[in-house]
């Protein structure tokens, strides 16, 4: 298992092959409301098609705050 603590953004993102803009959009989701995760989750994950769009839940986050 990969050793993430203490990683900057930057560190973490080479590490997982990710842009350091995408870290830092992962990191921000973890900031989002519990009940706002669980609603999100409650939506499914779908591979045949995309059932949330970061539009999405753009709208979804300016509601919650």
């Amino acid at each position: 298992m990969m050793e993430m603590e203490g990683l900057s953004r930057a560190e973490l993102a080479r590490k997982l092959g990710l842009s350091r803009a995408r870290i830092t959009q992962i990191l921000n989701l973890l900031k989002l409301p519990e009940q706002l995760i669980a609603e999100i989750e409650e939506m499914g994950d779908y591979w045949s098609r995309q059932l949330v769009t970061e539009r999405q839940l753009r709208r979804s986050i300016k509601q919650a705050i």
